[in-house]
């Protein structure tokens, strides 16, 4: 690709429309890199970035902690460049980006960085992942990332891997935009890989069958031809995969890093392992030895595939997976079904797996009988759809999460709070019916008055919900009329005044917000809500302003 043709292509996606207010280019294609060659979520992808103009050359930030068995955590500083025109990048950059290392290596210079006048969205980043602290402990270690959309010279290249050798291993990459061309590429225009593969499938071992203008051929595929596999390096291989990859760094990447590295289990990995589906335009599958595949992509088992070839030092003959082959044509319709559907079936969650848990089964049944009219769902059932008002348990948890247990920080993490580890303090013996329902109507009253909120807030109601439900808890427990709510909630919900004891601190809870934004405002600090709304010091202090205001107004009002 021609360097003008690959700067446009580029150009093209560091402009998308759910930039998250993102006004710099540079920091939209960093954004867009996160994404969707990080594979963090797109929710999240936000939170790693600095878009200011005092963040020292830091553009992004993101921490892998140590996987099992390593040491250290990984600190990678993101620096992203985006230059008006298709043009080289130096040796200069290169030096820059080495400078704007030399503060993260230390306790002493990071103390002095932060000394001086940061940008608050990298203050914030710094102290997210406690870098101070993992420095002073030595657990961790930094690296950068050089995302440019221009083209790295061979000096610039050459630089790279001379400090690479110098430290010892790969402290620094460098990704221009012939790096990035083939990602956008294969993002936005899927295509298999165009490329013929074999692998070492005996006849005797393999399950053929025909279908409509085609064939599908199951068989056990040694993984150490998987990881030879061209388009894995920079993704090409997933074009036709419609969750494409997940972030790195999840249980399920590490349970198959584990897995992959334990040379022990190799011989049983067939046994365990759901497989792959791959996509193909052609199988020849005339040999008695091998299959050869044509023009391939993978459309399941992403993550899989990745591990593979990350740990493909760790790979041994013995190690092998079951892959589906589908010959059918990339631009058809079956090809789109098959990837579409060979990813629809939804995982057994920790919400699913607590759909007939004693406590859940006992919280349905008190709301069906103390609150006719309410459904609590425990999982989705198309059908047998719901009728008249429904909680969906889910919700709920993050609610009582917010509200009762009083930690809308954790709140956030939806699925976590039907894990083993903190779902008995979100669900407990104690937990009745009519706490549900509360929590659900002071999410209702906050629905109902939701232009009172600041305008800016809306943007992310979800999380803004949350939190001012939280916020509606801490009022309520701030006077004995509205704890009594908390201590007799059938009670209070049987009354017509609970709305409007509800919506009263709804107000408050508004007016602390927009306190908050304009107090930031006029400090003339970015109000990065999105970040500071799942931070546990942020939401304890915004509880704080909102208890002070209500509790002057209830001093004067007596």
């Amino acid at each position: 690709m021609e360097l003008q043709a690959a700067y446009d292509l580029i150009a093209s996606v560091a402009k998308p429309t759910e930039s998250e207010g993102l006004k710099k280019e540079r920091s939209i294609l960093l954004l867009w890199y996160i994404r969707n060659a990080l594979g963090i979520d797109d929710l999240e992808a936000y939170e790693y970035i600095c878009d200011g103009d005092h963040d020292k050359g830091v553009d992004g930030m993101v921490l892998n902690e140590a996987r099992e068995g390593e040491a250290l955590d990984t600190l990678t500083i993101l620096q992203s460049k985006h230059p008006l025109s298709a043009k080289n990048v130096g040796e200069a950059d290169v030096r820059d980006l080495i400078g704007m290392l030399a503060p993260f290596e230390s306790v002493e210079g990071l103390e002095t960085l932060l000394k001086g006048k940061v940008e608050p969205e990298l203050r914030e980043l710094i102290e997210r992942f406690d870098v101070l602290e993992r420095l002073r402990s030595k657990s961790v270690r930094i690296e950068a990332t050089l995302i440019v959309a221009g083209k790295l010279t061979p000096e610039a290249r050459e630089l790279i891997k001379a400090e690479n050798l110098k430290q010892g291993r790969e402290v620094i990459r460098g990704v221009d935009l012939f790096d990035l061309a083939p990602l956008v590429v294969a993002f936005t225009s899927p295509v298999t890989v165009t490329a013929t593969v074999r692998v070492a499938a005996a006849a005797g071992e393999r399950f053929v069958s025909a279908i409509a203008n085609g064939r599908v051929v199951v068989c056990s595929v040694p993984v150490s031809d998987i990881v030879d596999w061209p388009g894995i390096a920079d993704r090409r291989i997933f074009d036709l995969n419609v969750r494409r990859e997940l972030a790195t760094g999840g249980r399920v990447r590490a349970a198959l890093d584990n897995a992959i590295t334990k040379s022990a289990d190799h011989k049983n990995f067939l046994a365990f392992h759901n497989g792959l589906t791959v996509v193909c335009e052609k199988m020849d599958d005339s040999n008695a030895a091998f299959l050869e595949v044509t023009n391939l992509s993978v459309v399941n088992g992403v993550q899989s595939t990745i591990a593979f070839f990350d740990n493909k030092e760790s790979v041994t003959k013995d190690l092998r997976i079951v892959v589906k082959f589908v010959e059918v044509q990339a631009a058809s319709q079956l090809a789109r079904e098959v990837a579409i559907r060979s990813n629809t079936q939804k995982p057994v969650n920790s919400r699913k797996l607590r759909a007939r848990d004693g406590i859940q089964l006992r919280l349905r049944s008190e709301i069906s009988s103390g609150f006719p009219g309410v459904t609590y769902e425990l999982m989705p059932d198309a059908s047998n759809p719901p009728k008249g008002h429904v909680i969906q348990n889910d919700e709920a948890a993050q609610l009582l999460c917010a509200v009762v247990e009083q930690r809308p920080w954790l709140a956030v993490k939806k699925l976590l709070l039907f894990e083993a580890d903190v779902y008995p303090t979100i669900f407990g013996r104690d937990t009745t019916g009519s706490q549900v329902v509360l929590v659900d109507r002071i999410a209702a009253r906050v629905q109902v008055l939701k232009d009172r909120f600041p305008q800016e807030y809306l943007g992310s109601w979800k999380l803004t919900r949350l939190v001012a439900a939280y916020l509606v808890g801490q009022l309520l427990r701030a006077d004995k009329e509205g704890d009594q709510v908390f201590e007799a909630p059938a009670d209070a919900l049987k009354s017509k005044a609970v709305d409007d004891l509800i919506d009263k601190r709804v107000k408050f809870a508004a007016a602390a917000m927009i306190t908050r934004r304009d107090g930031l405002l006029s400090a003339n600090q970015a109000d990065d809500f999105k970040v500071a709304f799942k931070r546990e010091g942020a939401l304890r202090d915004l509880a704080k302003t909102a208890r002070n205001s209500f509790v002057t107004y209830k001093a004067v009002d007596m």
